[in-house]
């Protein structure tokens, strides 16, 4: 079959791999001038570095059998994480059990109830009784008052802003279960490429290529063209493109927008989903901020999702011994911040970071990077599983390919490996995906 593929994201580099080496033809089109999505790099202190914050779990089975099919497995890092909680003025260490009874901020009883509740989600597998539930209003039943007020209140404001409240509790409780599932004993330890996430996402475009598969950079599609809900093909740079079936990784609100052809039903059932735009400034800076990987703010005032010093997890003598931290935050598309350069974004933030450490200089800061993207994170509402979208589509032989349908799962690499996957095999069930060998 001749199969195009429209963006050159994870997911869509793995579903064009898997049917290019199932013997399809294969091209995938994408609209800016590298592959990876969110994933991407960008150059910082010598080398790549992701424009978003990424890492992986030891439970992210999907990416590493890939890594191993790709053989980089040698690239492909483990290192212990600190975690941190930034709450008045303080920095509490916050990643053990041992940790978080000793955060002082909490009652006593409210630390030993909050790991309690962490291994019940952790252990529990079945999620579909916590998308009839808000994720406010299960911990507000199942928690202390403080635990609420100082844990889960920030984190979920943080993430979803207006929609915090709206947010089913299987989300979060995906958060939990993953991160239980990933720790080995008391510690964590995240992967990492030496390298950066690019080292992945060229070996994946390299293999992809090898395969036959026709990669078109800086190539947005205008249209899917349809008839009678057929498809017909793809319309790039005003020329006609056939083929027989088309697989959409892109995000949803430009999946409606280039497919005007879909029915009225179906766009308004997806027109009803709502997402934030991610937006993180990198700091490269002459000395370390903290001594933490990843600090949650936990004082409600402070207008930052996360801080996370990437050198505080990986070497950094990768980075020329520059030290790097991730500004983060998930915004709404409206959000004064997507109108302002990077000078002036960290100039509204600066009063913040020094909030969470009084002694930060700015003058230690020798770059500033900005990224941002506006459909970065689904909102997952109330019984989402039955607005979501699905891989197929109401046009025959297009499917959907993207971060809207892991849920209850959140984005990230692994899960785009497992879309691809998932999406290859629909267009083609004789596609076999390898176990992963640990």
């Amino acid at each position: 079959m001749k199969i195009g593929i429209v963006g050159g994201g994870i997911a869509g580099l793995t579903a064009g791999y898997r049917l290019a080496k199932n013997g399809h033809q294969v091209e995938i089109f994408e609209a800016s001038g590298n592959v990876g999505g969110l994933a991407a790099g960008l150059q910082v202190a010598g080398t790549s570095l992701e424009k978003y914050y990424h890492h992986l779990f030891t439970s992210d089975t999907c990416i590493r059998g890939l890594v191993d099919q790709l053989g980089i497995r040698s690239k492909l890092q483990w290192f212990p994480s600190q975690m941190g909680a930034a709450y008045h003025g303080k920095l509490y260490k916050f990643g053990t059990p041992a940790q978080i009874l000793q955060f002082s901020p909490l009652p006593l009883w409210e630390r030993v109830w909050f790991g309690l509740i962490g291994l019940y989600l952790g252990k529990k597998n079945d999620w579909k009784e916590f998308e009839n539930v808000t994720a406010v209003k299960w911990m507000k039943s199942h928690c202390g008052s403080k635990t609420w007020s100082i844990i889960w209140e920030p984190l979920l404001k943080g993430k979803f802003g207006r929609y915090y409240d709206k947010v089913a509790m299987a989300w979060l409780w995906a958060r939990i279960h993953t991160r239980f599932s990933s720790r080995k004993g008391d510690g964590e330890k995240l992967g990492y490429f030496e390298g950066g996430f690019e080292v992945f996402n060229q070996a994946l475009a390299k293999a992809v290529r090898k395969a036959g598969v026709q990669i078109h950079l800086n190539q947005p599609i205008s249209r899917i063209l349809t008839d009678k809900n057929q498809l017909k093909g793809l319309e790039v740079n005003g020329q006609t493109k056939a083929f027989d079936k088309v697989i959409f990784s892109a995000a949803t609100p430009i999946f409606l927008k280039t497919c005007p052809e879909l029915p009225a039903d179906y766009i308004k059932r997806l027109t009803q989903l709502d997402f934030l735009g991610a937006q993180c400034l990198i700091l490269v800076m002459k000395q370390k901020f903290s001594d933490m990987y990843w600090i949650n703010m936990n004082d409600g005032d402070i207008p930052i999702l996360a801080l996370i010093e990437h050198t505080n997890f990986v070497p950094k003598e990768w980075y020329q011994g520059k030290h790097l931290m991730y500004v983060a935050n998930y915004l709404p598309q409206d959000h004064k911040y997507f109108k302002m350069n990077k000078n002036e974004i960290f100039a509204e933030l600066l009063p913040y970071l020094k909030k969470v450490n009084p002694k930060f200089d700015p003058s230690v800061v020798e770059e500033i990077h900005l990224s941002q993207d506006l459909f970065a994170q689904p909102v997952v509402p109330l019984h989402y599983s039955s607005v979501k979208p699905t891989y197929e589509t109401p046009i025959e032989n297009v499917f959907l390919a993207n971060m809207a349908l892991v849920y209850p799962e959140d984005r990230g690499t692994n899960f785009a490996v497992d879309v691809g996957n998932k999406a290859a095999r629909l267009v083609d069930p004789s596609v076999q995906i390898p176990a992963f060998k640990e």
